[in-house]
């Protein structure tokens, strides 16, 4: 469960320094997974912090932070239209529930927009995480990388509750 310290809050494109640092440093934190330690390199490669200003005003791309006490932003989430983006928590921070929330809060945005399901790509590490949040595999194929090597990846849908307006 998340501790009360956690913060959830929209990201603004002044973010980008700070989303950065989460997502390069949540990859690398990927230990004894089925990807090596280039090939996570490989997937961070050419990350800038004004890529997530760009895809926030430029691709209509939103995105929730999950900030704590002393080191701000620990985890963000993003997504467009009914495409979850990324998904990212620092090492130190996982399993305290802070990526479930992220997700859920996205996916009610998704529904709140009229969507009915939920896209994403996934990386093998955390396709059990996804598969527990109601996700399923449509499709799994490989994915060159920012730094050209290519990784297996998988492809996931979720249906959601879409709210009724009106009655």
């Amino acid at each position: 469960m998340i501790p009360s310290p956690i913060r959830i809050r929209p990201a603004t494109p002044g973010d980008g320094p700070f989303i950065e640092r989460v997502h390069r440093d949540a990859v690398r934190g990927i230990a004894g997974g089925p990807y090596s330690r280039a090939e996570l390199e490989s997937w961070i490669a050419g990350l800038h912090p004004d890529r997530y200003r760009q895809a926030m005003d430029q691709q209509g791309e939103r995105m929730l932070l999950a900030e704590a006490p002393g080191p701000g932003v620990v985890g963000f989430c993003s997504w467009r239209v009914r495409s979850v983006i990324g998904l990212y928590v620092l090492p130190g921070f996982t399993g305290r529930g802070i990526a479930r929330r992220l997700l859920l809060m996205a996916e009610a945005a998704i529904a709140a927009a009229g969507h009915g399901e939920v896209t994403l790509g996934a990386s093998l590490p955390a396709l059990p995480f996804y598969e527990r949040c109601g996700y399923r595999v449509t499709h799994r194929h490989e994915w060159r990388t920012r730094g050209g090597l290519i990784l297996p990846v998988a492809d996931m849908v979720k249906t959601l509750a879409v709210p009724r307006v009106g009655t």
